[in-house]
């Protein structure tokens, strides 16, 4: 299996996955006056952090037409397991490199969140 897959596409290996596991708490979360919190929790989500390094335009064009905008299967490997949660994505944020010689678009760097529906 490919280190990351979104709608059953493999996208590019990237250079650093993190995945975060958020706790959600209830709307009615906060501090009493005597200073103790409150509330309780409804649920566990994740949150996924993805960096690329150097890739092609025609590798950011899978990543981009793959990691489209609404909810979509995505799927990794987290806590010993090939996990697939729907998910959104965040801002995909590019920073351009350029032709360096060889006719080719690069991209420096390519970084998302994916977020667990």
């Amino acid at each position: 299996m490919a280190i990351l897959m979104a709608g059953g596409v493999a996208l590019p290996a990237p250079v650093s996955l993190s995945v975060n596991d958020e706790v959600i708490w209830s709307s009615n979360t906060g501090r009493s006056a005597n200073a103790l919190m409150v509330g309780d929790v409804v649920g566990e989500k994740k949150t996924v952090s993805v960096k690329w390094g150097i890739l092609t335009e025609t590798e950011v064009k899978t990543i981009k037409d793959n990691l489209r905008s609404g909810f979509l299967p995505v799927t990794f490997h987290d806590d010993g397991v090939d996990l697939t949660i729907s998910a959104y994505r965040g801002t995909l944020q590019k920073e351009a490199l350029g032709y360096i010689g060889d006719g080719i678009y690069y991209y420096r760097s390519v970084s998302v969140e994916i977020v667990e529906q």
